[in-house]
């Protein structure tokens, strides 16, 4: 059982652990705590579309994999997480979606490091929603604000709109800049980069005369990214009012660049707090960004919020939480249950086959003075026939018993051949890409299937009923097939 309050975070690129209790961090790794980690930004397909702001959560959930495979050009062939979040939109009746997904395979293989450490990952971040924990730990007040974060192969910006997540897009990254450099004749590694970025960075004043092309260079590349960055908070003002920005926050995994706050204000951003991501209120060393994401994870697991929770890698179930391991301790319970009163009765019996033995004695006794003790041997017969009447009982509910454990065999047998029955037609909607709406057993030998799919792939009903048959199943067939807003949804019924 993992400790609900402590956290330990493994860094994707890095693989250093940092233990968190909601108030310290320490570089450990704690096996019982919950695991967190988060997925590359790099990594992650985001697609943002409109639904009408009736549409239930059901509704949207099939929607957005739909929408996410059909316009994100999500593969078929591929396993994916989704996850989504919705936006209100002010003077409308639509939600603004923004779908997220990432590839099962792609992602296994960037966390590899992450997953020698630990095997389960309890809570898995996307990272350009974990800057609320800022707000929800009032770590900062709520205002308009920009994060900003650069690293070797990830860039990106966060738009927050008074401690609400607006929307994010990709910037240029670190390898991307010194490909830039290198065209331009500066001949950088990403070390020196980081190093360059952190002591000399936009400040003019820092450069020798023969670092002036690579000033120029930083000044073209970072006046491009601003300039996209204000291009962003245009559109963002006319679809959420995001009017001015209040606040940005930019770092690399190194901290600061220097002279960036001057370089903001002379671009034209002149009233703009500028800070990097080093705002706990303790002071921290080491990788703010990482640490930020850890304080969110931890807000999550406290509010047992999973609903953007992008993990594939769950924790196993302790065996009495699982449904076998259910099914076995109640098992386990009746059969010694059982024991424990078939022991009793058993001793009872004995006692009761030893009464029995003392009253035939005494019988015989009498017996041989049966015109003196005739009154007495009457008596001795009615008690010798209750104990008869008792044993007679006591033999019935032993009957019972066995009865009783004959029927718990045969049901576990029924659940079996339920469990493959679901198993074997689950397989083949799989296998066709196929929604279900509801999925209901009858009685043995019978179950019903409401069934959705789009209008251009409506004979996927077709295949996957052909393949039933295939698969030995009788009695295949569908009652209606119904179109709602160009979805087929389809009423089957399968019988073995």
């Amino acid at each position: 059982m993992a400790n609900a309050n402590r956290l330990t975070y493994i860094d994707l690129s890095s693989g250093v652990s940092l233990a968190y209790d909601g108030k310290s961090f320490d570089e450990r790794f704690d096996k019982k705590s919950f695991i967190g980690s988060r997925v590359s930004y790099s990594d992650v397909i985001l697609h943002s579309f409109k639904v009408p702001e009736s549409m239930s959560d059901e509704q949207l959930q099939t929607n957005v994999e739909i929408r996410m495979y059909e316009d994100a050009g999500l593969d078929l062939q591929k396993k994916y997480k989704i996850a989504y979040t919705k936006k209100e939109l002010d003077f409308e009746d639509s939600v603004l979606v923004e779908a997220f997904a990432v590839e099962v395979q792609k992602i296994t293989d960037s966390l590899s490091g992450v997953l020698s450490q630990s095997k389960h990952i309890d809570f898995l971040a996307l990272p350009f929603l974990s800057f609320t924990t800022l707000y929800k730990n009032k770590i900062i007040k709520a205002k308009n604000d920009i994060f900003i974060f650069l690293d070797e192969d990830e860039a990106f910006l966060s738009l927050y709109k008074d401690s609400k997540y607006l929307s994010t897009k990709s910037l240029t990254n670190l390898n991307e800049i010194i490909k830039k450099l290198e065209l331009a004749g500066v001949d950088i590694t990403i070390d020196e980069l980081r190093e360059h970025l952190s002591s000399k960075g936009l400040d003019a004043t820092m450069y020798e005369r023969g670092e002036s092309t690579l000033f120029t260079e930083l000044e073209t590349i970072f006046s491009s990214m601003l300039s996209k960055i204000n291009d962003i908070v245009i559109y963002n003002r006319s679809v959420f009012g995001f009017e001015k920005v209040d606040r940005i926050f930019l770092s690399t995994k190194s901290g600061r660049i220097k002279g960036l706050r001057e370089f903001i204000h002379n671009f034209g951003m002149q009233g703009v707090e500028v800070r990097d991501f080093n705002l706990f209120r303790d002071e921290q060393n080491g990788n703010f960004f990482e640490k930020i994401i850890a304080s969110y994870v931890y807000d999550k697991m406290q509010e047992g919020d999973f609903r953007h929770n992008l993990t594939m890698f769950k924790r196993e179930p302790a065996f009495y939480k699982k449904e076998s391991g259910k099914i076995l301790l109640v098992a386990s319970s009746v059969v010694i249950l059982s024991l424990v009163f078939v022991g009793l009765l058993w001793y009872e019996n004995s006692e009761l086959q030893k009464q029995k033995n003392t009253l035939q004695e005494r019988y015989d006794m009498i017996k041989t003075s049966e015109s003196s003790y005739k009154s007495k041997l009457s008596s001795i017969n009615k008690e010798l026939q209750v104990v008869r009447d008792k044993k007679q009982s006591i033999e019935k509910r032993i009957d019972n018993i066995d009865k009783s454990m004959s029927r718990l065999e045969d049901l576990r047998d029924v659940k079996k051949r339920h469990s493959a029955f679901v198993i074997a037609v689950n397989r083949l909607l799989k296998k066709h890409s196929l929604s279900t709406m509801k999925i209901e057993i009858v009685g043995k030998n019978s179950m019903h299937i409401d069934i959705v799919a789009q209008f251009r792939k409506r004979d996927s009903i077709t295949k996957f009923m052909e393949d039933l048959i295939d698969a030995g199943f009788m009695g295949i067939r569908t009652d209606e097939i119904k179109v709602d807003n160009d979805i087929y949804i389809s009423s089957i019924e399968i019988k073995r």
